[in-house]
């Protein structure tokens, strides 16, 4: 299989394909990781020696309706310049993990157009699945907002299991992004988005909540103000 295209297709850069087999509705491709390429996890080192290898089966994008399937024989290398004793890394998959980044992307984009059960569905993959890479996605692009520029925003708490368990979140009014989330209702629940928001000299204008009194004086108590009085908006449920 040409080099060039496994890594337009499937993301692959430094591995070369042996054979291909179909069974069923699956195209399973043999790869493994070129000499040349073939170096140390730890220092990168080429004076390496092989100790042995193991196939692992890790899921791509499909092509058309078929499955894509990448049997990676995954060398064990032993370094004699570190002394590190490893399998070698595999730069298109994370961890351990049994599909591979473009994978993970692939289901990302598909989850923008279907739930959960549909992607899991046309995929022929595991519910959980779905959700665990739609979870890291979010982790990875949102699990850190921006506090500098924040000047309005909402507040707001809500039953996660009918009045037993709360929770608490801060939202941006001017883009709508969901900037914190607390754990449990009223002004305990928001101390660590007050440190964030200190930390990054956050400049809050406004805040718009339906929360009590003593919640709407932690706020006057806890918001830094730079060029202007805070407005608080307190909306009726």
């Amino acid at each position: 299989m040409n080099p060039s295209y496994l890594y337009h297709a499937f993301g692959v850069r430094h591995q070369e394909c042996t054979k291909t087999e179909y069974k069923g509705n699956q195209n399973i491709h043999y790869i493994q990781t070129r000499k040349d390429e073939l170096c140390c996890p730890e220092c990168k080192s080429r004076k390496i020696i092989r100790s042995g290898s193991i196939y692992r089966d890790i899921r791509s994008v499909p092509v058309g309706h078929r499955e894509t399937i990448l049997r990676m024989k995954v060398q064990r290398v032993e370094c004699k310049s570190c002394g590190c004793i490893r399998q070698e890394k595999i730069h298109f998959v994370t961890g351990k993990r049994s599909y591979t980044n473009k994978f993970a992307r692939y289901v990302v984009d598909l989850s923008r157009i279907g739930t959960i059960k549909d992607v899991a569905l046309f995929l022929n993959i595991s519910w959980d699945t779905v959700k665990d890479i739609q979870k890291r996605y979010l982790q990875r692009h949102y699990g850190n907002p921006d506090l500098s520029k924040l000047e309005y925003i909402g507040i707001d708490e809500f039953a996660v299991r009918k009045g037993h368990v709360y929770k608490t979140i801060v939202a941006d009014l001017l883009t709508g992004q969901v900037v914190y989330v607390g754990d449990g209702k009223g002004a305990d629940a928001l101390e660590k988005f007050w440190k964030k928001a200190r930390k990054a000299k956050s400049a809050i204008k406004a805040v718009a909540t339906d929360l009590s009194a003593a919640f709407i004086s932690s706020v006057r108590e806890n918001v830094q103000m730079r060029r202007s009085s805070l407005t608080i908006s307190t909306l009726s449920s």
